[in-house]
């Protein structure tokens, strides 16, 4: 077992490590598989719109260490955040070695001219975290992780997606999923109200707005994302709102990645009804649970996510260290 940082052999890793990495970070949460597929789709995401550094160590043929740190592009008089990920093979853990990663990823943002290094990590990934707030990371803000279990709901689910069909009826909104429909402006008007409501969500760590080219690869060259699981809401000539699952490739949980609405349409139970057909399309699609990741300062879809049935899998703790010292 390799003892120091210079016995791991790190090197930088390229998007064809991203099945390596998806195997080391599988073994943290069997009920949580990491996508390969994916993964390297947001690897490939970070290297056009971001920028970051990533390195991988591997013996046997398989990973045993991976660390990443990534930050916006930033303009010039923003607060400078940059993010770190480190993943240890068990066999190989060791506080040291932690510590060591995290510093490796610290010095490369401190080079990129980073005030602030930020983490985030499962409260259950007990020596992660653990290890973390000796390097001196602290909780800023704390999400929450959840899961609903499609068997033992399903009745429930499609019983609530056909009444919330008929309250959309009766106040004119529609609901449909992209593909169906024909609006050649479609894009853009989904594109103008998923930044407007990306704007409401609660975050310490500010974020680029994209450009709508950087948007449509960000979401439609997703391969875990498809226009026909993609719901949208249609109030006369504007979409008012959106939900949308990512899907596994090879292997995994669907994610809902996303659920808003525009502010004019808000308290109408429009998002309600966006995630209950999401819900019962993945049902159809034979997936038996779903996972949601929500701020824990957005009363709104955690409300909703507590009538359909969710329960909370681990918090997920977001700390911050400065890098002035």
């Amino acid at each position: 077992m390799p003892e120091t940082i210079s016995e791991l052999k790190l090197r930088p890793a390229t998007l064809d490590d991203a099945a390596l990495v998806a195997d080391l970070d599988s073994l943290r949460d069997p009920e949580e598989p990491r996508d390969p597929v994916l993964l390297r789709h947001w690897w490939r995401m970070t290297d056009q719109m971001e920028k970051g550094m990533r390195k991988v160590a591997l013996r046997d043929g398989a990973a045993i260490a991976y660390v990443s740190a990534t930050h916006e592009l930033w303009d010039r008089e923003e607060n400078r955040y940059g993010t770190v990920r480190v993943s240890l093979h068990p066999d190989t853990w060791s506080d040291s070695l932690y510590a060591a990663l995290v510093e490796i990823a610290e010095e490369w943002l401190r080079g990129e001219g980073a005030a602030t290094a930020v983490a985030r990590v499962r409260e259950d990934f007990k020596l992660e975290a653990a290890a973390l707030e000796r390097l001196g990371y602290r909780e800023d803000r704390r999400m929450r992780m959840s899961e609903l279990d499609l068997l033992k709901h399903r009745d429930e689910i499609l019983a609530a997606r056909d009444e919330c069909r008929r309250q959309m009826r009766d106040v004119g909104v529609k609901l449909l999923v992209l593909a169906e429909d024909s609006d050649p402006e479609k894009y853009r008007k989904l594109y103008a109200t998923v930044i407007e409501s990306e704007k409401d969500i609660p975050t310490t760590v500010p974020w680029r707005v994209l450009t709508f080219a950087e948007w449509m690869r960000f979401w439609f060259e997703n391969p875990g994302v498809r226009e026909e699981n993609f719901w949208i809401a249609r109030e006369g000539d504007a979409i008012v709102g959106c939900s949308v699952l990512d899907c596994p490739v090879v292997r995994g949980v669907p994610w809902t990645i996303f659920t808003g609405t525009s502010r004019a349409v808000r308290g109408r139970g429009i998002a309600r009804a966006l995630k209950y057909e999401s819900m019962g399309q993945a049902i159809e699609a034979g997936f038996e649970r779903v996972r949601t990741n929500n701020d824990a300062d957005n009363p709104p879809i955690l409300r909703i996510n507590e009538q359909m049935g969710y329960r909370l899998v681990s918090p997920l703790i977001e700390l911050h260290r400065g890098l002035g010292a």
